[in-house]
């Protein structure tokens, strides 16, 4: 069961989803990564993942730093399960040890 109250804050969501993939199965976590964001509007970015277009507002209510997205930049998003919340944070390649 997912506490929609409390979910965001688990999260530490930083984005309010807008709208979420239409193939994204419902009630879950879903991670995203890597996937390019674009801007739409002020405080509005775009995505496209493997279950189609995500659309999200960036926002700092849950208590998360707002990002800054570039476009040149790879992102990991990690969407709540009610749908509702959203985690963006920069992708980082792993490092390979040689």
């Amino acid at each position: 069961m997912v506490d929609v109250q409390d979910e965001g804050r688990d999260i530490r969501a930083n984005a309010v989803v807008v709208m979420r993939p239409g193939a994204a199965p419902p009630s879950y976590e879903i991670l995203y990564a890597p996937i390019k964001l674009s801007q739409m509007s002020a405080g509005m970015v775009t995505g496209m993942t493997p279950h189609g277009e995500v659309r999200l507002r960036l926002s700092g209510i849950y208590g998360a730093k707002r990002p800054v997205i570039q476009t040149d930049q790879p992102y990991l998003v990690l969407l709540g399960a009610s749908g509702r919340n959203a985690r963006i944070d920069t992708f980082k390649m792993p490092k390979t040890e040689q």
